[in-house]
C-alpha cells in the first residue's frame, strides 16, 4: 500500500474529529463542566454554593426569586457574601431599591466567562446593560465560573454590581447645577418657535439636548459628559451670546447661548479621567481639548462618566467652526433640469475622490440650484467655492446669492415664497482644472439662522456658457472685534 493510502483516512478521521469540536454546543460545554449537577435548577443550585448564601436570602426577600422560575434562561452573578454585606450597608433599604440591586446581578440568556478582549454588552433585569470583558463584568473579576443549572448559569464574583444612575438620572440628580438645570428647562422650553415635538409618545423628545446632541437617557449607549462651575457656564454662555442673535430676542437669545455651550460639552464614547485622549470632537465638529489638570470630580455611570471642571478649557475659536455645502446635496432647482444633472465622481491630484454635480447643456437662463445650512452664528464669514470645470474646453461663469431661510407668502401671490436676498457675490470664472478653493468674497449674518446659499448659471440659454459646477461650498466664520 502505498503512503498516501494510509494517510488519507488518517487525515479524514483527524477533519471529523476537528469539525464535531468546533461544532459543539455551548450548552453541552456546561453539561460537561458540571456532570452529575447539570440538571438541578439554578436556585438549588445557587443554594448549595457557600459564598452565595448572602445573595440568595436578598433574592428571596426582594422577590426577584420568582423571575427565575424555569421558563427562562439566565445568567446570574453572585457577590461574595462579604461584598454583599459591604455594598447595602450604604444602599437604601427600601423595597424597590433592594430589588433593582438584585436584579443588576441577573442577566437575559446564559453567558458563559468572557476571557477575551471583545466587549460584550449584557443586558441585565434593572435596565442597565454591563460590560463583560477580559474575564470581569462591570470590572468584577471570577473567583468561580460556568457553574450550569437546568435553566442558567451563575458565576461568583469579586464585588458587588451595584447599580449605577444613568447621564439623564445623574443630570437630573444635580439640577442645582446651573448647566444642567438649563437641559431639564428644555423639556418644557422650545429654543426655536418652529421646534415642534418629534414623538408625541415621548415628550422628552422635545428636549433639543436630548434629541439633537444625544439621548442619555439611553443604557446602550456610552457617553462623556464634562460639567462646568455655575460662573464658568454663565461667563461661557456671555461670551458666546454676541454670536446667537435670535430675531433680537433677549431671552430666546440667552437661551440658545446656553445650548452653544453646553452641546459641545457631550461625547458619544465613555472616557474616564486616565483614558482621556488630548483632543475630543464633538457632534458639532468642534474640537475639544482635554485638560486632565482642570478636573476636579469624576464620576462612573451606568451609559459613561461625568468629569467636572474647576474652569472652563474650550476656546471661543473652536467653537466657530467651518460650515460646508456639499454640491451634490442640493435642496431644490429653480427648473426641472433632471436629465442634464450629474453627480460625479472625481479625484483630485492628491489621489482623494469626491463627488460634484455639474448641470450642463440644461437650456436655462439663470438656473439657480439652492441648498440650506443648520443654523450658523451671527457674524461674517469668508466664502470658497472649489468648482471643477474638466470636461469643457471654454471657461464659463457661475454665482453664488445668500438669502435668508425662513418664508412668508408674497402678497401677490400667496403661494410664492419670497426670501429677503443677504448677499450677492459678482459672477466668477470657472477655470478650467482647477483643483484649488477660490475665494468669493465675505459677507454678514445679522441674526442667528439656518440660510439659502443658490449657485446660479449665466444669463443665456447657450449650452457651454451656462453650466453649473459645485464640488463644495466653505463658510468660514469670523471672530467679532468688539
Amino acid at each position: 500500500m502505498k503512503k498516501h493510502d494510509i494517510l488519507t483516512p488518517v487525515i479524514g478521521l483527524i477533519c471529523i474529529l476537528l469539525l464535531s469540536v468546533s461544532c459543539s454546543d455551548p450548552w453541552d460545554e456546561h453539561a460537561r463542566d458540571n456532570e452529575g449537577l447539570a440538571n438541578e435548577p439554578l436556585l438549588e443550585r445557587l443554594d448549595k454554593e457557600p459564598e452565595s448564601g448572602e445573595f440568595m436570602k436578598l433574592l428571596r426577600s426582594s422577590g426577584v426569586d420568582k423571575l427565575l422560575d424555569g421558563n427562562n434562561a439566565y445568567t446570574v452573578f453572585v457577590p461574595e457574601n462579604s461584598r454583599v454585606q459591604a455594598a447595602l450597608a450604604s444602599w437604601p433599604d427600601d423595597a424597590e431599591s433592594l430589588a433593582n440591586f438584585v436584579k443588576n446581578h441577573i442577566a437575559v440568556s446564559t453567558h458563559r466567562l468572557n476571557a477575551s478582549a471583545d466587549t460584550v454588552r449584557l443586558n441585565m433585569l434593572s435596565g442597565k446593560t454591563l460590560d463583560f470583558v477580559n474575564g470581569q463584568i462591570d470590572g468584577a473579576a471570577f473567583s468561580k465560573s460556568n457553574q450550569a443549572g437546568a435553566d442558567g448559569i451563575y458565576h461568583i464574583i469579586t464585588a458587588a454590581l451595584t447599580p449605577r444612575q444613568s447621564l439623564w438620572e445623574y443630570i437630573n440628580d444635580h439640577n442645582d447645577d446651573l448647566q444642567n438645570a438649563f437641559i431639564l428647562s428644555l423639556n418644557a422650553y422650545n429654543l426655536y418657535d418652529t421646534s415642534v415635538v418629534e414623538d408625541p409618545a415621548d415628550l422628552y423628545l422635545n428636549n433639543e439636548f436630548l434629541r439633537q446632541v444625544g439621548d442619555v437617557r439611553d443604557e446602550n449607549q456610552k457617553f462623556t459628559y464634562f460639567i462646568l462651575k455655575d460662573a464658568d457656564f454663565t461667563a461661557e454662555a456671555q461670551q458666546i451670546l454676541p454670536y446667537v442673535n435670535y430675531r433680537n430676542h433677549v431671552d430666546s437669545s440667552y437661551a440658545i447661548s446656553q445650548y452653544e455651550i453646553v452641546k459641545d460639552l457631550l461625547f458619544n464614547q465613555a472616557y474616564s479621567k486616565e483614558n482621556l485622549p488630548a483632543m475630543l470632537v464633538s457632534a458639532s465638529n468642534v474640537s475639544f481639548p482635554v485638560d486632565k489638570s482642570a478636573i476636579s470630580q469624576s464620576v462612573r455611570l451606568s451609559n459613561g462618566w461625568v468629569h467636572v471642571l474647576d474652569r472652563a478649557t474650550l476656546p471661543l475659536v473652536n467653537k466657530l467652526v467651518d460650515t460646508y455645502v456639499q454640491g451634490e446635496e442640493s435642496w431644490g432647482f429653480s427648473e426641472s433640469v433632471t436629465a442634464s444633472t450629474f453627480h460625479r465622481v472625481r479625484k483630485d491630484p492628491f489621489g482623494e475622490f469626491f463627488t460634484d454635480i455639474m448641470v450642463q447643456n440644461h437650456g436655462v437662463s439663470s438656473l439657480e440650484i439652492r441648498y440650506r445650512t443648520p443654523r450658523m452664528y451671527s457674524t461674517t464669514y469668508d466664502v470658497y467655492w472649489r468648482a471643477l470645470n474638466d470636461i469643457q474646453n471654454n471657461v464659463f461663469q457661475q454665482q453664488v446669492g445668500i438669502f435668508e431661510f425662513d418664508t412668508r407668502p408674497s402678497e401677490e401671490d400667496p403661494e410664492v415664497e419670497v426670501r429677503r436676498r443677504i448677499h450677492e457675490f459678482p459672477y466668477t470664472n470657472v477655470e478650467r482644472n482647477d483643483y484649488n478653493e477660490v475665494y468669493l468674497g465675505e459677507f454678514s449674518l445679522a441674526d442667528y439662522n439656518r440660510i439659502v446659499p443658490i449657485l446660479r448659471s449665466a444669463a443665456t440659454t447657450a449650452d457651454g456658457n451656462n453650466t453649473l459646477v459645485l464640488d463644495y461650498l466653505r463658510f468660514v466664520p469670523k471672530l467679532k472685534t468688539n
